[in-house]
């Protein structure tokens, strides 16, 4: 078929840009958020909602963290986005339209307005795209993910209301890429007026809440946008507080204090669910739980066998059962399901293979319980946050003692918070140690989910790269033929298992405690973006 005459209106539900049909099937649009219906009486005003996270935010600048995604998507809006059921829909683009393997012109919805009333127009596109190239050609912001996984050449303006990316190599699944919050449009004037600095927490975006203020230790004050695409959210007023501890975030929860927390351990699941007036959700989220292993720095770290033995040393199903109450399962999470391979099975807990790998790589125990190699002691340094995500710091404490059996010696587990673990992730994990416990969200394409071990990839925060994967990758991510796809993932993603470039886990659990005055419905990919999970009041 010649793809010059394919045209895919977005306003269908895709996963995938299907470029040998002539169009893909209708199916329902992101649902529109609805005002309240008009009352004989005034409506009682409807104190905030008030959602409690782990964290301070590191910046409200969409393009210089991928740390606070739920608040840049709560606060900005790309052309593409993810709706609740992880699927992709337009959101300020209308349709996208391929003129060639490298060109695709996307028809900008007409009427839409920034929170400080600039219009959308392909002059915001073309801004947006042209500040992330020079953030990004300077070595400033996070773009190392967003601008690995679209390759662009240009974004030009055609009209008011069209623009056409040209990529630098084929892009079957364009719209996959265009959904990452560091490419949320922006107004020009304003991010042209105002530093880096300025903007930092004084954002102005087009999603469902505009922001008002934020002050450490008190809070990001938001209120719902009445211009926004969907229609105005129906809660008004949302205040976001970071309190690290999750005790004290179940104590507010209790008291009233708070209507939405996240981040909640299972076995303290009990006791919300016990207390009158309040909810729990847990939702499998996707998100995918793992350690990542700098490959580049010990010398170990750069034999498979070395990287096998460490996912056989450890008893990830015990892990589950115990520390996050058997809310999930261990697996080999290349690819989130439905496109993961059926039959990729998680290394089992063998320390005896593990013994015979580290032996055969020639690791000699030695008498202090420590195995060494040509003089060099297989000790390691290893980092993890503190609540970013389900159980991370516990998890790397058992982690340590189960290495420790085997002969690798952690000599160091840090305890980083929240804005270090952001700091050190970015630039493809500049600032990692020999180990870090990570995780990585969901794509919802094979072809996106395979970048967290693709060597150019700023998901790829481990320095893997094996020519082999590389050859498969670049012909899979290239191909239009959709029917290959499945094949071709299956395959990339039984080699990468096998090659172990991180330890092995398991999907996070997101478990959510919340107040009867609020309707919340969870997504999948664990992301709040309170616009779409926040559907109203019960009372």
């Amino acid at each position: 078929m010649n793809r010059k005459s394919l045209h895919i209106v977005f306003s269908m539900v895709i996963l995938f840009v299907m470029l040998l049909s002539a169009c893909a099937p209708t199916a329902p649009a992101e649902p529109a958020a609805t005002e309240a219906p008009a009352a004989t009486e005034a409506p009682i005003p409807q104190k905030p909602v008030v959602v409690l996270l782990s964290a301070e935010p590191v910046s409200y600048d969409n393009m210089f963290t991928q740390s606070d995604a739920d608040m840049s998507l709560t606060i900005h809006e790309g052309l593409f986005r993810l709706d609740n059921e992880g699927i992709i829909v337009p959101a300020i683009a209308e349709s996208i339209t391929n003129i060639d393997p490298l060109t695709w012109d996307i028809k900008i919805r007409e009427g839409l307005v920034f929170h400080n009333d600039e219009p959308i127009n392909a002059d915001a596109v073309v801004f947006t795209f042209d500040r992330a190239t020079k953030l990004f050609a300077a070595g400033l912001g996070d773009l190392t993910f967003a601008m690995g996984a679209l390759k662009y050449e240009k974004v030009e303006k055609v009209d008011e209301y069209t623009v056409r990316i040209t990529t630098t190599e084929p892009d079957p699944v364009i719209t996959s890429h265009l959904v990452n919050p560091e490419f949320s449009i922006l107004p020009p004037k304003y991010y042209s007026e105002h530093t880096e600095e300025e903007v930092t927490f004084n954002p102005v975006g087009a999603g469902g809440y505009k922001f008002v203020s934020y002050k450490a230790g008190e809070g990001t004050v938001l209120v719902a946008f009445d211009k926004y695409r969907l229609g105005k959210p129906p809660v008004e007023n949302v205040i976001v507080k970071a309190v690290p501890e999750v005790a004290t975030r179940i104590a507010e929860l209790q008291a009233g204090t708070a209507d939405l927390i996240a981040g909640i351990p299972a076995d303290l699941k009990p006791g919300i669910e016990s207390t009158p007036g309040l909810n729990v959700q847990v939702a499998q989220s996707f998100r995918r739980g793992f350690v990542a292993i700098k490959q580049n720095r010990h010398p170990a770290l750069a034999d498979v066998r070395v990287r096998q033995a460490m996912n056989y040393a450890i008893n990830c199903d015990e892990i589950a059962a115990t520390l996050l109450g058997g809310l999930t399962n261990c697996r080999i999470d290349v690819v989130n399901p439905p496109y993961a391979n059926p039959d990729l099975k998680i290394f089992s807990y063998d320390p005896d293979k593990a013994n015979a790998l580290l032996d055969e790589a020639g690791w000699v125990m030695g008498a202090d319980g420590v195995r060494a190699k040509d003089g060099v002691r297989l000790s390691l340094n290893m980092d993890t946050p503190n609540s970013s995500f389900l159980m991370d710091k516990e998890t790397s404490q058992v982690l340590v003692e189960a290495w420790k059996a085997v002969g690798i010696e952690i000599a160091e587990l840090g305890i980083i918070d929240s804005a270090t673990s952001a700091k050190v992730r970015a630039n493809q994990g500049e600032g990692y140690r020999d180990l870090m416990m990570s995780s990585s969200g969901p794509d919802y394409t094979c072809q996106g989910d395979l970048l967290l071990v693709q060597k150019d990839s700023g998901s790829n925060r481990m320095s893997w790269s094996d020519d082999k994967f590389e050859k498969m990758f670049s012909a899979f991510v290239t191909e239009f033929d959709s029917t290959k796809w499945q094949a071709m993932c299956w395959e990339l993603e039984a080699y990468a298992g096998e090659q172990a470039p991180v330890v092995w886990l398991y999907n996070e659990p997101a478990i959510y405690g919340f107040s009867d005055r609020i309707k919340f419905t969870p997504r999948p990919d664990g992301r709040l973006y309170l616009n779409l999970v926040l559907q109203g009041y019960n009372q």
